[in-house]
């Protein structure tokens, strides 16, 4: 079993297509194409932050009496960063953008995640309105 982080969109743009749910974890995807991923994700800050980082390294490798086998290194130690906490820096991405983390749910895989989130908000707006109609 994982755990979701279910991020809701500013506003009253909150339809079902743009909610947001986040497995936490290690990602492979990040680690493997790094700032790749992060654009593909739309975190354009961290996107940037991380080409920066590669940018120093790779110039760091190529000072005199450097070692490139540090460099490989810190690279490796970056990607692996990438994907132990590119999760995490995607939420701090969607928050920026005004999104807003309301739950957590613990599912096998990110279609019962859905599944159970909604039937969740469906059993709240049942009861939300049934305390209405006896009221």
């Amino acid at each position: 079993m994982a755990s979701f982080s279910v991020f809701l969109p500013p506003g009253a743009q909150a339809t079902p297509e743009r909610i947001v749910f986040l497995r936490d974890g290690f990602s492979t995807p990040a680690f493997l194409f790094g700032p790749v991923w992060l654009l593909w994700k739309r975190a354009w800050m961290p996107a940037a932050t991380v080409v920066a980082l590669l940018s120093l390294l790779t110039l760091l490798a190529q000072l005199p009496g450097a070692s490139p086998i540090l460099s490989v290194f810190l690279g490796l130690a970056l990607a692996i960063w990438l994907g132990l906490e590119g999760r995490q820096i995607l939420g701090w991405s969607l928050k920026r953008r005004g999104y807003v983390e309301s739950d957590v749910i613990i599912a096998e895989n990110e279609d019962e995640a859905e599944e159970v989130y909604f039937a969740r908000m469906d059993a709240m707006t049942g009861a939300h309105h049934a305390a209405e109609t006896a009221a």
